[in-house]
């Protein structure tokens, strides 16, 4: 971790208990929510609930760097989702999703059935950065687009470490088993990260 970092998030837990509920109900007007990691490690440090206290009634743009090789950086996402109806635009930084070994969950953890009550009927736009081809994060874009009625495009920028053979795999898979789409018109692109 950055010694920037560090020092911002020392400051942010202080001495204090603060939640992530407290956080936002602080901000109810907000309609753009931007987390960097250091702050999003704190904030889901010990999970989060289903559904936050106050809902998002405002918030259309999310920007989050979340580990989905962790079960708390998946439950705080989807916590977060959950609680924004009119959500437009989500983009996701991965990071050490490549570096971690990817925690025990149930088998069913992010299966469609699993979240009837999650709605998206504005969301529009789904970016993900940095994507390592992990079972998890796959299973979130599944969960995503087939919550996503209105949904145009769909991007996942490959992580470096994939290899053009991990690629094809994915590729081969995502032919022979379609991700389900609420959007007809959704349009999912996989691109590699470009090389300066």
């Amino acid at each position: 971790m950055q010694v920037g970092c560090q020092k911002a998030l020392n400051f942010v837990t202080g001495e204090n208990k603060f939640t992530f509920g407290d956080l936002l109900q602080c901000v109810p007007l907000i309609q753009t929510l931007d987390i960097s990691k250091c702050y999003m490690k704190y904030l889901c440090a010990g999970g989060m609930p289903h559904k936050l206290p106050t809902s998002l009634v405002h918030l259309k743009e999310l920007v989050l760097c979340v580990c989905l090789a962790e079960q708390n950086g998946i439950s705080s996402a989807l916590c977060i989702i959950r609680s924004s109806p009119v959500l437009e635009t989500m983009r996701f930084l991965m990071y050490d999703n490549e570096k971690l070994p990817v925690q025990q969950t149930a088998t069913n953890f992010l299966d469609l059935e699993g979240y009837p009550d999650m709605k998206m009927d504005h969301l529009e736009t789904l970016e993900i950065y940095d994507f390592s081809n992990l079972r998890l994060e796959t299973e979130f874009v599944k969960l995503i687009m087939a919550k996503s009625p209105v949904l145009k495009k769909v991007l996942i920028e490959l992580d470096d470490n994939v290899s053009v053979d991990e690629e094809l795999k994915m590729l081969r898979e995502m032919v022979l088993n379609p991700i389900p789409r609420a959007s007809p018109s959704a349009k999912l692109t996989i691109v590699r990260p470009e090389t300066s």
